[in-house]
């Protein structure tokens, strides 16, 4: 089976990038505890573009491949459970396969050491290495990322479940010291702890994606909710503003059912104390029911014990007369002994007269007690029923207060709406009167306008009146002295 592990979570990941050698030795090494040879940093400089353009050519990306698998194939070998058939030969073989490996990788860093010496190439090549440089980087933060959840989660696992035993503390403290501890780890505690993680994250992926659905439909109800409010906008738009009567009448009104509330809440409250004082009552008179009957059955058993001690008594003085009688027979004479005889009957007789007189009486008392008891079970029915009842009446209050309470809520909210209204209507009624005082204000300005070109049009009027009786006259003189013309012209003609 090939083991579940956690895919990176970087916060900007690269798609689809492979795996360096770099970044397979950083994880292997962080999960098994082996050390590698990794060289130290230096300093980038523009002269080592043909060192990146080596380390990223096919040479390169095929033994970082080789070292991704072999990190896989290692990693699916060691997350099964280690079983007790494995020899010491397996485990030499591995610890070789592992030397080698590490030699092949250190000698691919000597072999990008000793390429440093380079000339400047182009820069669409140095943005690719530094893009790769980058890349490089968001994986090394991914790789960091998933070790710290890993121990994280390591941690959490442990604290569940068992604690660590002495050879495991040594072998974490050879790790801290430094130590190699090639060949003592086993990969098999590593297993379900990747399990773990990944039922983890796929929990809080099923949280997540849960969470968006709620957003989506919270969303979905907030439109309906803006569609809904819109509609009473547009509602209220077209009812049009509230009067000032009809909301000094809902004032009234809202008053109106406080006191109302205020009445029913003090009635109600009343009929608490009277059902609290009865409740009391009846507590209190069955607690005396209760002890006259505890009273009366302790009396009862008294007598019923007197009563056994009289039998008792009775049987011992029977007991007794028959030994006398056994004992006087040949002694005693007839007549002493009918004398005798005769007292002890009398005696007897008068102690079963008496305890008949006795048994009767305690059977008096029996039935009287027994008709209390009767009595007393049927007050303390009533007392139930009424109870019962008062106790429903006080739940249909408890119901009527909480339906007048919920309609005062709403005579509240719709008051205050009403009062936003008004406010919005006064503002608008303000507005209006505004722009009414302004009309008439142009008004006034119009009409002394219109007064002012009546008086102008009809001065026009006069001077065109006047201009037309000019124009006559002048024609008039005209026509007298074109025929004052004429009459010269005939003469001179003459």
């Amino acid at each position: 089976a090939v083991p579940r592990t956690p895919p990176p979570r970087s916060p900007n990941p690269s798609p689809e990038r492979t795996r360096s050698a770099l970044a397979a030795a950083i994880l292997s090494s962080s999960l098994t505890g082996q050390p590698w040879a990794i060289p130290p940093a230096r300093p980038r400089s523009f002269c080592e573009s043909g060192q990146s353009a080596s380390f990223i050519s096919k040479p390169n990306i095929r033994a970082a491949l080789h070292a991704r698998d072999r990190w896989s194939v290692d990693l699916g070998n060691h997350l099964h459970p280690s079983s007790p058939e494995h020899s010491e030969e397996e485990l030499e073989i591995k610890e070789e396969e592992v030397e080698s490996e590490e030699d092949r990788e250190e000698h691919v860093y000597q072999t990008l050491d000793g390429q440093e010496s380079c000339s400047v190439t182009e820069p669409a090549e140095l943005q690719k290495l530094r893009q790769h440089a980058q890349e490089l980087v968001d994986e090394n933060d991914a790789l960091k990322l998933t070790v710290h959840r890993l121990n994280v989660e390591l941690s959490r696992y442990q604290t569940c479940f068992k604690p660590l035993s002495k050879q495991e503390m040594s072998m974490r403290s050879s790790r801290k010291k430094g130590v190699s501890v090639r060949g003592k780890l086993d990969m098999k505690y590593l297993s379900p702890l990747l399990l773990a993680y990944e039922d983890r994250m796929n929990e809080k992926d099923t949280l997540l994606q849960t969470i968006e659905e709620e957003v989506k439909r919270l969303r979905a109800h907030v439109e309906e909710v803006i569609k809904e409010n819109e509609g009473l906008h547009d509602e209220i738009a077209k009812v049009g503003g509230v009067r000032q009567k009809d909301c000094h009448q809902l004032q009234q009104q809202a008053f109106l059912v406080l006191q109302e509330n205020q009445v029913l809440i003090d009635q109600l409250e009343a009929q608490h104390v009277k059902a609290k004082a009865r409740k009391s009552r009846h507590h209190s008179e069955v607690a005396k029911v209760w002890k006259q009957l505890m009273l009366l059955e302790a009396e009862k058993n008294s007598l019923q014990e007197d009563l056994d001690v009289s039998r008792e008594e009775a049987q011992k003085n029977m007991r007794e007369i028959q030994a006398l009688q056994a004992r006087l027979k040949d002694d005693v004479t007839f007549d002493e002994h009918f004398n005798i005889t005769g007292k002890l009957r009398r005696q007897l007789e008068q102690e079963e007269s008496r305890n008949k007189s006795e048994m009767e009486k305690l059977l008096r008392k029996l039935s009287s007690l027994q008709e209390e008891n009767r009595t007393l079970a049927l007050d303390k029915a009533n007392l139930t029923a009424d109870l019962k009842r008062l106790e429903s009446e006080l739940e249909l209050k408890k119901q009527a207060n909480r339906k007048a309470e919920r309609r005062m809520s709403v005579l509240k909210r719709q008051r205050e709406e009403y009062i936003l209204k008004e406010e919005k209507t006064r503002h608008y009624m303000e507005a209006v009167l505004s722009v009414v005082e302004h009309v008439s204000r142009e008004r006034e300005h119009l009409i002394q306008m219109a007064s002012v070109l009546q008086r102008e049009k009809q001065g026009f009027i006069n001077r065109i009146v006047n201009g037309t009786v000019r124009f006559g006259k002048l024609q008039e003189e005209i026509k007298f002295f074109s025929n004052l013309t004429q009459h010269e012209d005939l003469k001179k003609n003459e």
